[in-house]
């Protein structure tokens, strides 16, 4: 078997990948990221626009005043700008000063060209020869300077492939005078032995043929050049024409780390990694790597503030998870026959998961998986005393609560309480202030029963403020424990024949012994009702922090206030 072509990663995640609604990250988060991208493997890190907002300014800054930080490894760091003005001066040119500002500590450049007429005529309003001058002295004075140059050609692929806006197909006259054009651009660049010449799919709508023919007509005609591709993923094809670039010569893929990006999102190197160098076609990380794929994808979802898509290749939940009960069953007889390669390669374990299309054998398998064995028959009993569970996506949202519902079936959950009735007073007045009042019964590990009543700013905190009122006289450990947030999901009750409407996740934090952070954990619960689905979650959530201390089975019964009535 041959040697994989090495390929190197350009990661953009922190400038292109920005130009989406909804995303943010603060610079300590960058560095960090940053860090960890050096460490795995990644060659090129583009940290944003020169100089065209303050979080660039300040992760400039941070990086300059941090030198020893985000050093693991060989990656470069880059800053990206655009060609001169029109009829200016590179010297006054205020992208070339904030490179140039910056370069001790952050390299290279990445330059942005027209290289298709109609941008260079409409949008820069100049002449096609002014355009190659405005490349040529921005390129020639920042190596001057010292700084590795890469030159983003926008929108090569449509110049390539002769096309105008919308993706229209130009006539042959002036598709043969952009073509034209591209190529002189393209060698400008190799005669000022530009670093990497890298060939932009700018609309997201090029097909992997395309971008096969592209590359292999430049890398012929231009053997000592280096060419890079940078993808979206306008019409899904952003991964493959990645592919089908690195196939063809390119030796260097830009994106972003996980898919972030303007529109439909950059090419999504998590899923290029994963996906071609598992399989021999190229190798873009030490193989040592690799095992962090899963972990650092994760931390950059964790950066951004955004959620792990389910179904997000190689690293999102249901990477390597299989939730059918056929599959189950076949993947207890047969470990592997649903999954494409071994999880662990990316530092990922297989999944089986249960919902209503779940069978016996996936509550076994995953009963088996979490430590709480179960039989068929006990499997059948899980299934049948929790049916909203099952179809409201509950065990799929929670493991945790999962591995409860197994204990309880098994007999081996402790009774450490029992909310055996509640109610809320919920009620907003004329100047909409808003009133919450709960009102629980409780029952404790020896029968003894208490009542409890509490305000908050919801039904929510309310619930639990109340449950704390009492249970924290029994059970200290729970003042370290708090609820994080919860999230609400309206399910669509037509396509069941139960009543469970709402699934409602709460997240739980608390710290340990010695003030330390523990890790959070998810429970899950169902019902018609919004209020007694919280309520179910959070009972999960006491129970589950309960049975992590060594001393909750034994309530503190000198604190205990008798019942009321």
């Amino acid at each position: 078997m041959n040697t994989p072509r090495r390929v190197e990663l350009f990661d953009t995640s922190l400038r292109d990948g920005m130009q989406q609604p909804n995303l943010e990250i603060s610079v300590p988060a960058a560095m960090s990221l940053l860090e960890r991208m050096s460490a795995f493997g990644v060659r090129y890190a583009e940290i944003g626009f020169a100089g065209a907002n303050h979080f660039v300014t300040e992760l400039c800054h941070a990086l300059e005043h941090n030198p020893h930080r985000v050093a693991a490894g060989d990656m470069r760091l880059a800053l990206f700008g655009r060609t001169r003005g029109r009829n200016m001066r590179v010297e006054d040119w205020a992208d070339a000063e904030f490179i140039l500002a910056h370069r001790q500590r952050i390299p290279a450049a990445v330059i942005v060209v027209k290289s298709r007429l109609l941008d260079v005529e409409r949008s820069l309003e100049t002449t096609p020869e002014e355009n190659l001058r405005m490349a040529c002295d921005t390129i020639a004075y920042l190596q001057d300077h010292g700084l590795e140059v890469l030159v983003d050609l926008e929108h090569a692929m449509d110049a390539f492939c002769s096309r105008r806006e919308m993706g229209i197909a130009s006539d042959h006259e002036y598709g043969s005078r952009t073509l034209d054009y591209f190529h002189r651009m393209v060698e400008q660049c190799v005669t000022q032995r530009v670093s990497r010449i890298v060939l932009c799919d700018t609309t997201g709508g090029a097909s992997p043929e395309e971008v096969t023919s592209a590359f292999t007509q430049l890398t012929r005609q231009f053997p000592a050049a280096n060419f890079g591709f940078h993808g979206h993923t306008d019409r899904g094809l952003g991964v493959a024409n990645a592919r089908a670039a690195v196939l063809a010569g390119a030796v260097q893929i830009q994106g972003t780390l996980i898919g972030t990006g303007e529109r439909c999102g950059n090419v999504n190197l998590t899923t290029v990694i994963g996906g071609m160098q598992l399989r021999g076609e190229a190798e873009f990380v030490p193989p040592a790597s690799l095992t962090s794929l899963t972990s650092l994808a994760h931390s950059a979802f964790g950066a951004f503030g955004l959620d792990i898509p389910h179904g997000a290749p190689v690293v999102g939940a249901g990477a390597f998870g299989t939730w059918a009960g056929m599959h189950g069953s076949s993947e207890k007889k047969n470990p592997g026959a649903y999954l494409w390669c071994d999880p662990a390669l990316v530092g990922a374990t297989p999944v089986i998961g249960v919902n209503a299309h779940s069978g016996r054998a996936n509550v076994v398998m995953l009963s088996e998986q979490l430590g709480v064995p179960l039989t068929s028959a006990q499997a059948q009993k899980l299934i049948d005393s929790n049916q909203a569970m099952m179809e409201g996506g509950g065990f799929t949202a929670s493991e945790l609560s999962f591995r409860l519902a197994c204990m309880r079936v098994l007999g081996s959950l402790p009774e450490f309480f029992t909310v055996r009735t509640w109610r809320i007073h919920d009620e907003y007045d004329e100047a909409g202030t808003h009133f919450v009042q709960a009102f629980m019964s409780l029952s404790h590990a020896d029968g003894t029963i208490v009542t409890a009543r509490a305000e908050g700013t919801g039904p929510v905190d309310a619930m639990t403020r109340a449950m704390r009122r009492e249970l924290e006289k029994w059970y200290p450990a729970l003042k370290r424990m708090h609820l994080g947030r919860f999230s609400v999901t309206a399910l669509d009750v037509s396509a069941h024949d139960s009543a469970a409407h709402v699934r409602v996740a709460v997240s739980f934090q608390a710290e340990g012994p010695e003030g330390r952070e523990i890790a959070p954990w998810i429970t899950a619960g169902i019902s018609s009702d919004m209020n007694q689905a919280a309520l179910l979650a959070i009972v999960d959530g006491f129970q589950y922090w309960l049975l992590q201390q060594p001393a909750a089975t034994t309530p503190n019964r000198t604190e205990v206030e008798p019942a009321r009535a």
